[in-house]
C-alpha cells in the first residue's frame, strides 16, 4: 500500500476513534449539547488565536513564494464565488450557505497538509516549507479574515438579526482571531523578515510551546465535531457533500494547476500548491461555522466525509503531480 495512504489512513483512524470516544461519552451523560459552546469557544478563544499568532509570527515569506501564494489566494476567491452562486441558486438557508461556502474553499492545510508533504518530500525539505508558507498566506489568511467574516454574517443572517456593519466591523475587529492574526503578522515582520536582534531566541521558545498548543488544538477540534455530530438523512447529506467534493477537493486544486501553469511557476511551487490545495475540508472550518450561528450539523459529517474521500483523491492528487 502506498505510504502516504498509511500514514492518511493512520490519522484518520485516531481522528474517528476520539469522535467515537465522545460520542460514546456522550451518550453516557459525560458531555452534553451545553459543553459545544465551551469547546467551541475553546478552540476560537484560545487554542486557534495562538496557533495562528504562531504560525505567521514564525513563517517568513520569501519573494519568490509570493507568486504562488497569490495564485492560491485567487483560486480561494474563486471558489468562494462559485460555491455562493451556487447556494444562491438552490435557494439554502443563509445557515448552510455559510457553512458549504467555507467548507468549499478552506481545507486541512495545517493538520492534513504538512504531514503529507513531509511523507512525500521529508520534513526538512523546502516542499515543506513551502507548504507552510502557501498554508499559512495563501489558505489561513484569506479564511481568518474573509472566511470568519462569511460565517458570521451568514450565520446573523440566519437569526433574522439586523445587521449593523459598524457594530460587525467593531466585533470582528476585536476578536481574539482578527487581533492574533494582526500581531502574528507584526511579529512576523520584525523577527522572520526583518530579522531583529533575539529572532533566534524568539523562535525557539515559541516553537516548543506552539508544537503543545497545536497538539491541543486538534483534540479540541476533534471533540467539537464529535459533540456536533447528529443523525442527518442521506437525501440531504449527499447533495452537499458532492458539492464540497467536486469544488474543493477537485474544482479548487485544478484552478491552482491552471493558475500555476498560465503564470509559469517552477514545477516544485506548482507541485506544493496543487497537493496543498487537494486537502480535505478544514475541521476548523466546520468549527468556526457551528461558532457564529451556520450549519455546524451539517458541516461535521461533511468533514468526516471529506477525509474518508481524500484517502482516494489525494493518492491520485499525488500521482498525478509527482509521480507517486
Amino acid at each position: 500500500m502506498n505510504p502516504i495512504v498509511i500514514s492518511m489512513s493512520e490519522f484518520i483512524v485516531m481522528f474517528l476513534v476520539i469522535i467515537l470516544i465522545v460520542r460514546l461519552l456522550k451518550r453516557r451523560g459525560i458531555f452534553n449539547d451545553s459543553h459545544q459552546q465551551v469547546f467551541d469557544r475553546l478552540v476560537t478563544e484560545f487554542a486557534l488565536p495562538a496557533i495562528v499568532f504562531g504560525l505567521l509570527a514564525t513563517t517568513s515569506l520569501r519573494a519568490e513564494w509570493i507568486l504562488p501564494v497569490l495564485i492560491v489566494i485567487g483560486a480561494v476567491l474563486a471558489i468562494l464565488l462559485l460555491a455562493w452562486g451556487i447556494c444562491r441558486i438552490f435557494g439554502t438557508s443563509p445557515a448552510t450557505t455559510g457553512s458549504i461556502v467555507i467548507l468549499s474553499a478552506f481545507g486541512s492545510t495545517y493538520t492534513v497538509g504538512g504531514p503529507v508533504l513531509g511523507a512525500v518530500f521529508g520534513s526538512q525539505s523546502q516542499e515543506v516549507a513551502l507548504g507552510q508558507v502557501i498554508g499559512t498566506f495563501g489558505f489561513a489568511l484569506p479564511f481568518f479574515t474573509l472566511g470568519i467574516l462569511i460565517a458570521a454574517y451568514f450565520g446573523l443572517k440566519e437569526k433574522g438579526e439586523h445587521i449593523s456593519v459598524p457594530i460587525f466591523l467593531k466585533s470582528y475587529l476585536f476578536s481574539p482571531i482578527f487581533l492574533a492574526f494582526w500581531l502574528g503578522l507584526i511579529a512576523s515582520l520584525l523577527f522572520s523578515t526583518l530579522q531583529l536582534p533575539g529572532a533566534a531566541v524568539f523562535s525557539e521558545v515559541f516553537l516548543d510551546f506552539f508544537l503543545v498548543i497545536r497538539h491541543s488544538l486538534d483534540l479540541l477540534v476533534w471533540i467539537a465535531i464529535g459533540l456536533l455530530l447528529r443523525p442527518v438523512r442521506l437525501r440531504t447529506l449527499i447533495p452537499f457533500l458532492t458539492l464540497v467534493v467536486g469544488i474543493h477537493m477537485l474544482l479548487l486544486p485544478a484552478l491552482v494547476f491552471g493558475g500555476g501553469y498560465a503564470a509559469g511557476l517552477p514545477v516544485m511551487q506548482q507541485q506544493v500548491a496543487v497537493i496543498i490545495s487537494a486537502m480535505p475540508s478544514g475541521a476548523i472550518a466546520a468549527v468556526i461555522a457551528n461558532r457564529y450561528g451556520c450549519d455546524g450539523k451539517l458541516a461535521a459529517p461533511i468533514v468526516i466525509c471529506t477525509y474518508l474521500i481524500s484517502l482516494v483523491t489525494l493518492p491520485i492528487v499525488l500521482m498525478l503531480t509527482t509521480g507517486i
